[in-house]
């Protein structure tokens, strides 16, 4: 499976995820249990003899009758699309019983076979059947006359020609329909083992929902969602296996162009610069699992929503900022400017990138999910502001700053004071140096009237402002030591940030700003790694 679709695939997930938990929140019923119960119990019957004795009940019948159905549609379909007289004569044949609805057959199917196995194999393959045979025929119908006359008169066998070009025509038809075939085979399967069964998936199923076990129904629903998807991408890699000569194009372009494109992605929203950021919301759970109970789960969910909210607030800015960046020397080499992603593919990503977000405040509890909203306003709202207010870099930081009170609700249901302050170092460490970074756009700001502290008031008046943020970022972290049992590790961290905050200033001053880049990626990110190390310590180790 290629990075494409395991791309679109996490992403469908994460949409389906987000949806169901929605649904859930709003009907409110156990008719529909939410997501992350339904995934514990499913979890929980992997690990059971009865789930993996009705799973490879379902699978062998499913494969049974697909590879029968094969061996019979197959053959015959090249023998009716290669050869006019049998075509002729079989067709209207086809024709006639193709639309009959196989179902229907099922009591004859019972009454002749039995309750076991044949009689739902028999039933699905007849379903299927008719599907390969169709596609096989008409990839041989396909094949231009005029190849075949070639090797005819090159001296090549009937033989010769059947197994050089009539089969490779037929075999990409045949691949689609086998994949497309796919869900119609689980359908058949589900209704044959509801109707007459005492084992398989179906039959799990129509028993759960027999007892009122609602969430054992879902699981069932999971089990057969993951058999069908692992049979549709069995026959895709099986198709690039064996049909060589129609992917090979498609492969050399589009693996090396799905990874650029996830690449362009990743620097679109700079990725790397996650670490300014994640590590104080790591802190925040660090200071929380003193008086609660952090879960794994909790955690994973909390790092989806940061990246799925950051993601999408950076695409977002490179959308509405597209034109600025295209005008201004130091941004016009970025992605959308330079015509490596287009408005279209940002916009997508960011849309996707915002319902990840969404869908992982709901997987963590009501309130995030009610919460994400406004959330998510301020987020992508803090691209405007810089068009109408100089205090931009604030709006900045406050909206990534929420990342501390986000996990608070998450895991305590309401904003402690602790993760208030945590908020605050945040808040003004974030907002100290974009102050720090605009420094270096300050003409190109004045000459295109956008607001920023440094066009404002000049680079020396903005470098005190960022001092003065640093020196509140600061003394919020030394208040923690008061606040919390911390031990002489989180003070002996404390002292080493403060000393890092001293040298960024040091690096970046009115008459040379040359080293911008310097204090903005690489002390910044010592400076927020060292926060979670400071806090983790002090916690772990009081």
């Amino acid at each position: 499976m290629n990075k494409q679709r395991l791309l679109g695939y996490a992403l469908s997930l994460a949409a389906c995820l987000l949806a169901w938990k929605v649904a859930a929140v709003l009907l409110n019923s156990p008719v529909l249990p939410g997501p992350e119960e339904t995934l514990r119990a499913f979890a929980a019957a992997v690990g059971t003899s009865t789930f993996w004795s009705n799973f490879a009940a379902s699978t062998f019948r499913v494969l049974s009758s697909i590879a029968l159905a094969w061996l019979l549609a197959f053959p015959l379909g090249i023998m009716i699309g290669y050869d006019r007289k049998t075509d002729r004569y079989v067709s209207p044949l086809i024709f006639l019983t193709y639309p009959i609805p196989k179902m229907v057959f099922l009591p004859v199917m019972i009454l002749l076979f039995g309750l076991g196995d044949l009689s739902k194999i028999l039933l699905i393959t007849l379903v299927v059947f008719f599907q390969i045979l169709v596609a096989t025929k008409e990839g041989v119908s396909g094949l231009d006359r005029k190849y075949i006359d070639s090797m005819r008169s090159m001296g090549a066998s009937e033989g010769d020609i059947i197994r050089e070009a009539v089969i490779p025509a037929a075999l990409p038809s045949c691949f689609t329909a086998l994949r497309i075939i796919t869900g119609t085979s689980i359908s058949v399967l589900y209704f044959a083992e509801t109707f007459a069964g005492t084992s398989g998936l179906g039959y799990m199923i129509t028993n759960a929902w027999t007892w009122g076990n609602y969430t054992e129904i879902y699981v069932g629903i999971l089990a057969m969602s993951i058999l069908g998807i692992a049979i549709y991408e069995s026959f895709t890699y099986l198709e690039r296996r064996v049909c060589r000569w129609t992917r090979a194009a498609e492969d050399d372009q589009g693996e090396g162009g799905s990874w650029d494109k996830a690449v362009n992605y990743a620097h679109m929203i700079k990725i790397s610069h996650t670490v300014f950021a994640l590590p104080f919301g790591l802190a925040a759970l660090v200071i929380l699992s003193t008086d609660h109970i952090i879960t794994l789960e909790m955690v994973l969910w909390i790092i989806v929503a940061i990246v799925g909210a950051r993601s999408a607030a950076m695409g977002f800015n490179r959308i509405v900022d597209a034109g600025i960046d295209s005008r201004n020397p130091r941004t016009s080499g970025r992605h959308i400017p330079q015509g490596t992603l287009s408005v279209k593919q940002a916009g997508s990503f960011t849309l996707l990138s915002a319902i990840v977000f969404v869908g992982a405040a709901a997987m963590l509890s009501p309130l995030c999910f009610v919460l994400s909203f406004p959330v998510l306003a301020i987020l992508l709202g803090y691209s405007y502001t810089k068009r109408f207010t100089s205090a931009s870099h604030l709006v900045l930081g406050i909206s990534i700053g929420l990342m501390p009170l986000g996990a608070s609700v998450a895991v305590a249901g309401t904003i402690t004071e602790a993760t208030a302050v945590l908020s605050l170092a945040l808040t003004t460490y974030i907002a100290g140096f974009d102050i720090l970074y605009a420094c270096q756009d300050i003409d190109f700001d004045r000459k295109e009237g956008l607001r920023s502290i440094p066009s404002r008031l000049g680079v020396p008046a903005a470098l005190a402002v960022s001092s003065i943020l640093h020196v509140i970022s600061f003394s919020s972290l030394a208040a923690l030591y008061w606040m919390l049992p911390m031990g002489l590790a989180y003070l002996a961290c404390l002292l080493l940030i403060g000393a890092l905050f001293i040298v960024e200033h040091l690096l970046v001053r009115p008459s040379d700003l040359t080293r911008i880049n310097v204090a903005f990626f690489n002390v910044n990110s010592i400076i927020s790694v060292m926060v979670f190390v400071a806090i983790a310590l002090g916690v772990f180790l009081s």
